[in-house]
Parts: structure tokens; sequence; C-alpha cells
């Protein structure tokens, strides 16, 4: 199964197949959520753009909005995978990875935004994606006033580089923008150092996992590309490899054993725990490619993605 959804990833990527986002509902109904952007001064720094303003988004509701946000408790804000160019956090495709985290992690109600691409229709370059991510974060603790001690941000490969860039954002510029830290944040087989696959080929297939994982040099190739343009190719925001900083969010980073982008991530873990005041636990899951919690009903890999979807409930109510 790894093998063939190998070769399914290859053919869209190699095809740079579009994506459509519509902004309708869909099958998603009441789930669905529109959300406006914030006034341009919240985006600023590495977050300004000639070329890339912040734009009208929606996402999903898991498994439906609660009634009262800012009185529900806990409530987890993710942000979804895909090399910047595939997926939307929507039913068909973050539906599985929503259920493992409602039903064997036992977290609060879910969010998950749908954010905009790199690839085709949308091609939204950086900052866009990151961008979305405040936009998100910003309508949680200020639309709907959900106090910031009750969420978790998550992300799963290029969502969990996201997650990381909001969180630099929110050290950088939280305090001159009132936009108060999360209680913790999840961290899903992140991808620091999407420049490396614009260099060439050997650099990947040199990664003692490249044999071992589904996620090749083609989808990443096609999202690095398609995401680094007009910035410089080692961006902090695109890059956190090599450039750690300070943060007083609790964080839980995990890998599969497995992947192609745990070398990196371990490495980036090592960077950040040498960093005073960091609180980072990791979690290796055993033998496994890439982000089984997204896929792991695909490839046969449910009792994995399982535990790993307990042990982010667990993290997520020690840090409650």
């Amino acid at each position: 199964m790894v093998r063939i959804f190998t070769e399914v990833l290859f053919l869209l990527s190699r095809t740079e197949t579009p994506v459509p986002l519509p902004l309708e509902p869909g099958k998603e109904k009441d789930q669905w959520e529109k959300l406006e952007p914030f006034p341009k001064d919240v985006y600023r720094g590495p977050l300004e753009s000639e070329s890339v303003e912040p734009a009208l988004i929606g996402g999903t509701w898991y498994p439906k909005k609660p009634a009262d946000p800012a009185s529900a408790g806990p409530v987890v804000l993710h942000i979804h995978g895909g090399a910047f160019v595939i997926g939307d956090g929507r039913i068909a495709n973050s539906g599985p990875m929503m259920d493992l985290f409602l039903k064997h992690g036992k977290t609060g109600p879910v969010f998950a935004p749908q954010y905009r691409l790199s690839s085709r229709p949308t091609s939204a370059p950086f900052p866009a994606a990151v961008q979305d991510t405040l936009t998100s974060y910003l309508y949680f603790v200020r639309t709907l006033g959900i106090p910031a001690s009750n969420i978790t941000i998550s992300g799963d490969s290029a969502g969990g580089n996201l997650v990381i860039a909001l969180l630099r954002y929110i050290v950088e510029y939280g305090e001159e923008l009132n936009i108060p830290q999360p209680k913790c944040a999840v961290i899903i087989a992140p991808w620091v150092a999407p420049v490396k696959f614009l260099w060439p080929e050997i650099v990947i297939t040199s990664n003692p996992n490249y044999r071992s994982d589904f996620l090749g040099s083609e989808l990443c190739r096609w999202g690095a590309k398609t995401y680094i343009r007009d910035v410089s190719p080692d961006h902090p925001y695109i890059v956190p490899l090599g450039r750690p900083f300070k943060t007083s969010v609790p964080m839980l980073v995990t890998f599969g054993g497995a992947e192609i982008l745990a070398v990196d991530g371990v490495e980036w873990v090592r960077e950040m725990e040498r960093v005073e005041g960091n609180k980072l636990e990791t979690y290796i899951e055993p033998d496994a490619p890439h982000d089984t919690v997204l896929i792991g009903h695909v490839i046969d890999f449910r009792e994995s993605s399982e535990g790993v979807a307990r042990k982010i409930g667990e993290f997520i109510r020690q840090n409650a």
C-alpha cells in the first residue's frame, strides 16, 4: 500500500494537478465556516507582501462548531499538510484524521482551515498560507472569544511548518499586536527544510529513510518551487531548521521512524531544546512512514496512527 500511495503522489505531483478550493460548504454543511481576513495591520513583517494579501478562507469544524466556543473548554486548531500544494481540511481529505483526534485522542472540538495553496488554481505562494494560519488563530481568540489557555494549535507535515511559523510570529509580534500564546502545540512530522528539495536529487535519495517512505521527492519539489518564489529560500518562516527561537509554548513533536522528514525534523527538535526555556516532548512512531495520522487508514497503519492520536490527546490533557 505504501508503494501504491507513492505512485499516486508521483502522478499528482508530476502533472501538478490543480486543487480547487471552493468557499461553499459542500458535504460539510453546517460544519463549514467562512473566515474574513483581519485588518492588514496585524499581518506585519514577514507576513507583508505586495503581491499576496490576506484573503477570505473557509474551514471545517469536527464534529461540529460548539454552541458557545468561548466556554466550550479545550479546542484544537489543526493546520493540514500537503506540501503547500494539496489538501483542504475538508471531510473527504481530513475526516479520518479528525476522527482519530476525537475518538482515540479524545480532544475537544477541532477546526481545520482551508488555507490557500501555492498550486493551481489559487497559486498563492508564501506568505499566503502563514497569513491564513494567523487568520484562523485570530478567528479563535478574537472572533469567537476562545481563551488562549484553551487552544492547542496542531499541524502535520507542511501544516507543522505553518504551526512553527505561527509560534515564531507570536513571539516576534504577539506582544505589540495583543496576540496571546496558545496553551500548547502539537507538531506532526513537520517539514522543516523545504529548500532542500530544490537542491540536487542526491540530497534526497541519500536520505537513510528515502526507500522506506512514500513521500518521494516529486511532491516536495512541486511544493517547494511554488511556495518559495519571491523570497529567500532560506527564509526563517519557511526553513526553521538552523533558526531556533525561544517560546514558552509546550510542544509535542512526532515523527515516523522510517519517514524521510524525520532526519531534519529531529535535528530541529535538538536545536529548539538547546534554547533555554523551551519545552519539547518528542515521540517517534516505530517503523512508520510519514504522517500516518493522516493516511494510516489508506496504507493500513491503523494501530500505529491510533497510538499517535492517543499520545496527542494525552499531551493536550497534560497541558490543559
